[in-house]
Formats: C-alpha cells, sequence, structure tokens
C-alpha cells in the first residue's frame, strides 16, 4: 500500500506566526530606536508628534516587508525539512504569517493588499529556493 505523503502542518503554522511575532518585534524596535534618538537629542523626553509621524511614514513599508523577508527563510527551512516538500507549503507559510496582519487593517488600501500579497509570494520564493536547493544537492 502507498504511503501518504504527510503536510508539515505543525511546522507551517509554527513558523508562519514565529515570522509575525519576530517581525513585530522588529518593528517594535526600529520605533524604539528611533524615540531614542529623539530623546538623546532633545535631551529629554521625545516629541510625540514626531514618532507618530515617523510611524505613519516608516510602519506601513517596514512591516510588510521585515515579514517577506523573514517569511522567505522560514518557508525555506519549512520545505527543506519535509519529507515531500511542495512549494505550496511555502505559500502556507506566507498565508498563516499574513493572517495576524488583518487584526490591524481597518480600511484596507492598495498597499495593504500588496503587503499582503508579498508574504505568500515570498514563502513561494522560500520554498523554490529550497527545492532546487535540494535538487542541487542530490545531483
Amino acid at each position: 500500500m502507498e504511503e501518504r505523503s504527510r503536510v508539515p502542518w505543525r511546522s507551517i503554522v509554527l513558523t508562519g506566526l514565529l515570522a509575525f511575532v519576530i517581525s513585530m518585534a522588529v518593528i517594535a524596535a526600529v520605533m524604539a530606536g528611533y524615540a531614542f534618538t529623539l530623546a538623546m537629542q532633545a535631551q529629554g523626553a521625545p516629541d510625540p508628534h514626531s514618532i507618530e509621524a515617523f510611524a505613519n511614514r516608516v510602519i506601513p513599508l517596514l512591516g510588510p516587508l521585515a515579514l517577506s523577508l523573514l517569511v522567505l527563510f522560514a518557508a525555506r527551512r519549512v520545505v527543506r525539512r519535509a519529507k515531500s516538500p511542495q512549494l505550496w507549503h511555502g505559500v502556507l507559510v506566507g498565508v498563516v504569517a499574513a493572517l495576524p496582519t488583518l487584526m490591524f487593517m481597518r480600511h484596507p488600501g492598495l498597499v495593504d493588499v500588496v503587503g499582503l500579497l508579498l508574504p505568500p509570494a515570498s514563502g513561494l520564493l522560500g520554498a523554490f529556493w529550497a527545492i532546487s536547493r535540494r535538487r542541487a544537492e542530490s545531483v
């Protein structure tokens, strides 16, 4: 009897969520670093309006890019460790990582939709990277 290949659901979900959490930590660290820099320049309390303006300008770009980069490596890891690697395993890592982002969206615009599509695309790229590397090693 043919043995069915198993989908590494636990790895997919855990690495996707871990990529999201780490991307949030990166964003928090960038914001804290900016606030600290402002506080050092002002030699006191930083200007909250400057911090808010920085956050409104940088976070919409930094968030999806950091998440996509983390998903790229997370998907590569999941696919490399899978017994029967598939490209869609990487896409699923990206989808799992992008789902919590929906909690922070009120009225999604074009930039938000593109930001939601970047993690699955980078997951596909990470899976392709892992599979092509695996094929090159086996030859």
